[in-house]
């Protein structure tokens, strides 16, 4: 709901307009007052930025400070903690229970159970499209609620099995990566990641990771660095010949990227497979192949859908997500580069992602996971690295970690290694 070529101050003012002399816009008090509201919630906007350039999460904050700047009267936030840091959810927690005392309606859309518990006064809870209970936050909790979510037993956890040391699959050394305005995102960055291992790469939205995400896959070109697979130097290769060689990717904008939302859904569930899969022969697609792959990978998420030549474009944005997570689940790469996977998905279908991709990487698979739920990158990852301002800042070696520890990191608390 943003204009991409306008800038993000531009976005928030539009249609509320502060005048001076009844004909032109006052941009100097509407920045101090949006400035005002960042800075008190907690949302670091870069304000003459277009949002174009703008990674979704950021671009999520940017809806959240329009609609404290319009102050309306009822607001509905659809997932608004999606790909907010837990400073930036606290922010907006502060600016909700402040609406409230000033009188105004809030409907808060959420599958993340312990936000529900703590923010609200009242709870629906819905399933299949229908109401299945209604309950007060002290009444019950996270366990009662997934259960009455999912309708059945839901482990809010997952075990993690212990890591064992293996050969060095993708290493990224010395990369330097420009954004779209021209401006170095990613300064020097340099990692390696082992055969099984889940890396998980933890930041503030907008520090480099869209960048580092796509120089990695082919998207974006690298300035300077190198990025090699299994020994091989494949810095140069774009997205078609990364998927050949083993390359998958769960990319964090599923409309813009991951999908065509003009397309049926078995067109897009094969997307990446009609280049390394059995489905192609000299030009030709073998649509019967391309269906039953289509199918498996519906039922195999539980994509809720009346048929696999539905447009994607009519499900919801959960349902795209577990596509998207089914696709690339379902073919077998030996390396995934993922970024937030269980986006806007209900509890029981996080488990079972989760598990997916312990599972993978148990057998072989090499996962770097970019994440802004801190919970998700501290439940899977092997190994965190903090990015902050387009530099790994800070690296922690699990099983275990200090989530405050991190939450500083992320924020440029501390520039040093920890353990």
């Amino acid at each position: 709901m943003l204009y991409p070529t306008l800038t993000v101050l531009e976005n928030i003012i539009l249609g509320h307009e502060p005048l001076r002399r009844k004909c032109f816009i006052d941009t100097t008090s509407a920045r101090k007052k949006v400035e005002n509201i960042c800075e008190y919630y907690h949302f670091p906007l870069p304000l003459d930025a277009r949002i174009q350039d703008l990674p979704v999460s950021m671009r999520q904050q940017v809806e959240i400070v329009k609609t404290l700047y319009r102050g309306a009267d009822l607001i509905i936030f659809d997932e608004p903690t999606a790909v907010l840091t837990p400073g930036g959810i606290e922010g907006l927690f502060a600016a909700m229970r402040f609406l409230i005392s000033q009188n105004k309606s809030i409907i808060f859309i959420t599958h993340k159970l312990k936000e529900v518990l703590s923010v609200s006064d009242y709870i629906t809870v819905m399933r299949d499209g229908c109401v299945v209970g209604n309950v007060l936050p002290r009444e019950t909790d996270e366990q009662g609620l997934a259960s009455m979510m999912v309708g059945r037993q839901v482990m809010l956890s997952v075990d993690k099995p212990p890591f064992m040391s293996g050969p060095e699959i993708l290493k990224i050394a010395n990369l330097h990566v420009s954004g779209n305005d021209g401006a170095e995102k990613v300064h020097d960055i340099s990692f390696a990641v082992q055969k099984g291992e889940i890396l998980g790469i933890a930041g503030v939205a907008g520090n480099g990771q869209k960048e580092i995400a796509e120089a990695v896959f082919g998207l974006r070109k690298v300035s300077s660095g190198t990025v090699t697979f299994n020994g091989e130097d494949v810095t140069a290769l774009g997205p078609r010949e990364k998927r050949k060689i083993g390359f998958g990717y769960i990319p964090q904008d599923r409309l813009g990227t991951a999908t065509n939302i003009s397309a049926s859904l078995w067109e897009n569930s094969i997307m990446g497979y009609h280049v390394c899969g059995d489905i192609s022969r000299m030009f030709l697609l073998d649509k019967k192949k391309a269906y039953a792959f289509s199918g498996n990978v519906l039922q195999g998420f539980s994509v809720k859908a009346t048929s696999i030549f539905d447009r994607i474009g009519t499900l919801s944005g959960g349902n795209i997500q577990k596509m998207v997570v089914g696709r690339e689940l379902s073919q077998n790469y030996p390396f995934l580069l993922i970024e937030d996977p269980t986006r806007g998905i209900d509890v029981g279908t996080i488990e079972f992602i989760w598990e997916k991709l312990l599972d993978v990487a148990a057998h072989g698979t090499t996962i770097v996971l970019i994440s802004h739920d801190l919970n998700e990158v501290l439940s899977l990852s092997s190994r965190i690295l903090v990015l902050y301002e387009g530099r790994i800042t800070a690296e922690f070696n699990g099983p275990r970690y200090d989530e405050n520890a991190i939450g500083l990191a992320m924020t440029g608390g501390t520039r040093s290694k920890a353990v």
